[in-house]
């Protein structure tokens, strides 16, 4: 039995069997219900091949990498005690892609086969199914860490050659302003996803942040939101912060104002100034479920002729809204720096950079000039909520 992976003894009549692990050590006794070596033997080779034991030979990628980006587990703490930046959010996502991108196509790999080879066809299967050159590298980068960490606990040999996809990246879709006319004239399943498209489209906030908004964010009087916060849905909480840490002011144009108003009016739940704009069907603590806005906006956009298959081949989503104000007030002149003090791209220029709403006036005149002209004080909306 020398240099297999396993021993066998015996114990009366039958035969038991010990398994070498990764650790260099053997498991506890297990019977293999055989009166002979020969069928022992038999039996601890398929008990082998059927993964129900982990080997320095046999590890496969799915169970060496399971639960390695969990915010108590090593890969997070040492990112903590180190000082580097790391969030549970982005150990969320990490996770995410692993068991949607990599686990199904490499997930029964045994680590010592994840070869050159392997890497350059996940790579190209990716590539065929159409994913951007940065999301390819960002899972090829996944793929890296986890075989790092393989290769410190001396599972593997070496770390394959990596080959990185170009990083074309795949652009967000604009619609055009024809399609946003057509758009919010068309009917609508849910109000709260109506008002939640017309509010980003005119002031280029993204979903997290609209979400976020709560009555004390809402003026008025002087016709403006402050956009002070975001909503993470991942991990079911308000942050206190937008993307860039900044907060912001930005005009609404009247139209979007009627909407919201209406929006306020038809909440089931007691006002406070915490209570949110756009309010969640079951629950005064939490905002509409972004599932709710994202799948009525493409209801909407199939009903003006943007079918799905459209969408995705234009990579259409809530976030092009966003994209869309920005096109709009590029096209109107109005300066970069003021444009993204709006939208809340921090650069290194913004930072020397506060616009006042009396510095907005420009940009007021091109939001009044295209929303006022949608006729959208009455929109067509089947129903309040789904």
């Amino acid at each position: 039995m020398h240099g297999k992976p396993f021993s066998l003894f015996k114990r009366g009549k039958v035969w038991y069997v010990r398994f070498k692990t990764a650790s260099n050590t053997y498991t506890t006794a297990k019977s293999t219900g055989q009166t002979t070596r020969n069928r022992a033997e038999s039996f601890s080779i398929d008990y082998l091949h059927n993964g129900q034991i982990v080997l320095r030979e046999n590890v496969i990628f799915e169970n060496f990498s399971r639960g390695f980006f969990d915010w108590s587990g090593s890969w997070a703490t040492d990112k903590r005690v180190r000082g580097m930046r790391i969030s549970e959010r982005h150990c969320i996502q990490l996770d995410r892609t692993m068991k949607n991108l990599i686990l199904p196509i490499i997930g029964k790999i045994r680590l010592q086969n994840i070869d050159r080879t392997v890497i350059k066809n996940f790579r190209n299967d990716l590539f065929n199914k159409q994913y951007s050159g940065a999301t390819i590298n960002h899972v090829l980068s996944i793929i890296k860490l986890v075989l790092e960490a393989a290769e410190e606990q001396s599972l593997i040999r070496g770390i394959p050659r990596i080959d990185r996809a170009a990083n074309n990246t795949k652009h967000k879709g604009i619609l055009t302003v024809d399609e946003v006319r057509k758009l919010f004239d068309a009917e609508w399943q849910d109000f709260r996803a109506y008002a939640a498209s017309l509010l980003a489209a005119s002031t280029g906030l993204r979903l997290g942040e609209v979400l976020g908004l709560v009555l004390s964010d809402y003026h008025l009087k002087d016709k403006y939101i402050h956009c002070r916060r975001s909503w993470d849905h991942t991990l079911r909480k308000l942050n206190q912060t937008t993307k860039t840490g900044r907060a912001r002011n930005i005009f609404i144009p009247r139209t979007v104002i009627d909407t919201l108003n209406r929006l306020i009016a038809s909440n089931p739940y007691p006002m406070t100034d915490e209570s949110f704009i756009f309010y969640a069907n079951k629950s005064s603590a939490y905002p509409t479920e972004p599932k709710i806005i994202t799948d009525n906006l493409y209801d909407a956009m199939a009903s003006i002729g943007i079918t799905e298959k459209t969408r995705r081949e234009r990579n259409i989503t809530f976030h092009s809204h966003r994209h869309f104000l920005n096109s709009l007030l590029i096209n109107a002149n109005i300066p970069l720096q003021k444009i993204q003090s709006i939208t809340g791209h921090l650069t290194a220029e913004m930072t020397q950079h506060y616009y006042h709403l009396d510095d907005m006036q420009d940009v007021q005149k091109v939001q009044e000039s295209l929303f006022a002209s949608l006729l959208l004080e009455s929109p067509k909306v089947s129903g309040a909520r789904h």
